[in-house]
């Protein structure tokens, strides 16, 4: 979709992408936090403004099947242009 992106990012036990690291529920990831605050600051310097919704979250996935959801959704989401609000056939 040409108004959005999606990403997973892996993270291995030093904090380093790569390998995912289990996570207790209810438990926070620092080095993801502080890697979602960075690119967030950064693409709003970059643009001018704040670009991310509203509704943005951040998601740890926790077992194969989680992952499975997520990528399948992610392959699946530009099938839903068609169907958004700002869509043209443009």
């Amino acid at each position: 979709m040409p108004n959005h992106f999606h990403m997973i990012l892996n993270v291995n036990a030093n904090g380093q992408s790569g390998t995912p690291v289990p996570t207790k529920a209810g438990k926070s990831n620092s080095f993801v936090s502080s890697f979602v605050s960075t690119l967030k600051r950064f693409c709003n310097k970059e643009y001018g403004k704040n670009i991310w919704q509203s509704r943005f979250y951040d998601h740890v996935i926790r077992n194969r099947e989680d992952y499975e959801e997520h990528t399948k959704y992610i392959y699946e989401n530009p099938i839903q242009w068609y169907y958004d609000e700002l869509y043209t056939e443009e």
